[in-house]
């Protein structure tokens, strides 16, 4: 990820703690008023973002931590070995090794090996190809529709890697959406949540450049600016050399998001210790450049310090998976904040 463009570019495991415990809180969550009715307005309103951030400000802790308690530590291993080559993938009824995701052939694999993946917990999906130079990108685009709040969330990450295992860039990612949308599926949505595998990062943001052009700004047109909610991207979210660190990169450019994360962080009261960081060089960036709301979320190294970037040594044992699990409870936290907001609001 993060080459120099533009900006300084860049089954589920059985858990039955886990289960019982989301039983517990969507229970809770129904007598307290789960389903409430929708934020209003973009980042682009500042009337709006106000009036969501005061509904984002005090919501009840339900709905995030049913979120994060969906996110199982034995799912999130065995689809980084999937996603490094560490142990075969299956797809489509065979086992493929995935050892790279910088060829055609490895990020056309790693394409369909996400698709079955959210199939397989439920959720429809699609493979978005494109075209480039003479070579083709491989978008996935997985859609958990929500019951008719008229808002969409996307929340993303990179597929492509370096020619290497990319196990931090962005495999830690990948695995972040897949888990998110898992632990997401549980709840009643009241807005849509997609969930996309951007291409070609690592050459210049061409897939979420492609997506945003050609499926986000459709929902604009046809829905509103209103409808988009905006932009969750992990990128670089498994490292942690003991200090539980964590980045959040918005630039004054989040809408409510930045505060949605905050919530959720407190809601779930996480061990990762956020600072906010004016961070580009990753597929949020897009967003912003269409004037929608966005972050990013990754971890202390912002990149370039990651002492295995962009190289070979880039590889699943340099993982903390304990950090990595609690970056993407946090993820699904925001998400479910965001989408399934249980709030102090007016019916």
């Amino acid at each position: 990820a993060k080459a120099d463009q533009r900006m300084p570019v860049g089954r589920e495991a059985p858990n039955v703690f886990g289960a019982l415990l989301v039983c517990a809180l969507l229970f809770g969550a129904l007598l307290t008023g789960c389903g409430g009715p929708g934020e209003e307005g973009s980042g682009n309103d500042p009337d709006a973002v106000a009036r969501s951030a005061e509904r984002i400000a005090e919501p009840s802790p339900g709905v995030a931590q049913a979120a994060a308690a969906g996110v199982d530590e034995a799912s999130i291993r065995e689809r980084l070995d999937h996603l490094t080559g560490a142990s075969p993938a299956p797809l489509a009824g065979e086992e493929v090794v995935i050892s790279e995701r910088g060829s055609e052939s490895g990020r056309r694999a790693t394409a369909g090996y996400m698709k079955e993946s959210f199939e397989a917990i439920g959720i429809p999906a699609r493979i978005l190809e494109f075209d480039l130079d003479d070579g083709r990108g491989f978008n996935v685009e997985a859609t958990l529709e929500g019951a008719g709040g008229g808002k969409h969330l996307w929340v993303s990450a990179h597929l492509d890697s370096v020619y290497n295992a990319g196990a931090s860039d962005d495999a830690s990612g990948l695995v972040s959406i897949l888990e998110t949308a898992n632990a997401l599926r549980r709840l009643d949505l009241e807005h849509t949540v997609h969930f996309v595998a951007y291409d070609l990062e690592e050459i210049g943001l061409y897939g979420s450049s492609r997506y945003v052009r050609d499926v986000v700004s459709n929902v604009r047109e046809r829905e509103g600016e209103e409808a988009i909610i905006g932009n969750i991207n992990s990128d670089m979210v498994g490292y942690d050399e003991g200090g539980f660190e964590a980045v959040m990169g918005s630039c004054n450019k989040a809408g409510n998001i930045d505060e949605a994360v905050r919530s959720a962080r407190e809601a779930i009261d996480s061990p990762v210790n956020l600072t906010d960081d004016c961070l580009a060089r990753s597929d949020h960036q897009n967003f912003w450049d269409a004037g929608y709301p966005a972050i990013i979320l990754t971890d202390s190294t912002k990149y370039d310090d990651y002492p295995w970037y962009h190289r070979s040594g880039d590889t699943v044992d340099k993982l903390n998976i304990t950090y990595l699990h609690s970056m993407i409870q946090l993820t699904a936290a925001t998400a479910a904040l965001l989408a399934a907001p249980e709030t102090k609001a007016d019916s």
